[in-house]
């Protein structure tokens, strides 16, 4: 992977591999490229159809790096370092992919970055759609990782971000806690194609229909839940699909 100096001058890690139409991939919370793109297999299934594949580790995951100081997430910081991605490396046209906290900021980047022309929503759903605040999930992921362990969180479709967390902790709470952090998304100004894939069974996107008709988007139901629905051969078939036709 390279790395770049993003708007703050926060290192920030990347992977630029492939040639022809630039996919771009934003993974999920407490998460990185590996755990969301390369496990899964949608980054070689891209690579193998032909197509240019940018990754990002976000501020506070993966590689890049991970301050403590939750004003390092403020002003919607990650939605700047997506831009700031795209400057550096030249990106002038490109589809992008995020899943869950990566489809959040996908959905608030989209209405003011005319490079981005079509977008593939993974794993979320009605909260996007409601326009809620958030509050109630920001507390609940608080109360997650403060846990001392996994076990010590009663949630089941929370506990999983408690492992993938591990010991590095302190920089996701620092996120989670930031004002400003997430800008409301502005769903109405969504103008370009979006496909919208959602496990059958993944409790932490809810009810993807709602949000999907605010887009205007092919709304896809897979096999699995939220942690599993990115390895199954369905999801990666309509990805593939639906790239293709941009």
């Amino acid at each position: 992977m390279a790395s770049f100096e993003s708007f703050d001058g926060l290192t920030l890690f990347y992977q630029d591999d492939g040639d022809g139409r630039t996919v771009v991939l934003l993974h999920g919370f407490a998460a990185d490229t590996n755990v969301n793109y390369v496990r899964s297999g949608i980054l070689d299934l891209l690579l193998d159809e032909g197509y240019r594949v940018v990754t990002l580790d976000a501020r506070g995951h993966g590689l890049s790096s991970k301050p403590t100081d939750p004003a390092a997430y403020g002003n919607d910081a990650m939605k700047r370092d997506v831009v700031a991605l795209f400057d550096h490396l030249g990106i002038d046209d490109v589809v992008l992919v995020g899943y869950s906290m990566g489809a959040h900021l996908s959905l608030r980047l989209a209405p003011d970055e005319p490079r981005v022309t079509a977008l593939v929503l993974l794993g979320i759903g009605e909260t996007a759609a409601a326009g809620e605040d958030g509050t109630n999930r920001r507390d609940a992921l608080i109360a997650v990782l403060e846990a001392e362990s996994p076990d010590d969180v009663d949630d089941a479709s929370l506990r999983q971000f408690r492992v993938m967390a591990g010991l590095d902790r302190e920089p996701l709470l620092a996120y989670v806690r930031a004002p400003g952090s997430e800008a409301p998304a502005r769903l109405d100004a969504i103008d370009l194609p979006v496909l919208l894939i959602v496990g059958e069974d993944d409790e932490n996107a809810g009810d993807p229909s709602g949000l999907a008709e605010q887009v205007g988007a092919t709304l896809v139901r897979v096999p699995g839940d939220h942690f599993t629905a990115n390895s199954r051969p369905e999801l990666h078939r309509a990805l593939v699909d639906f790239v293709a036709e941009q």
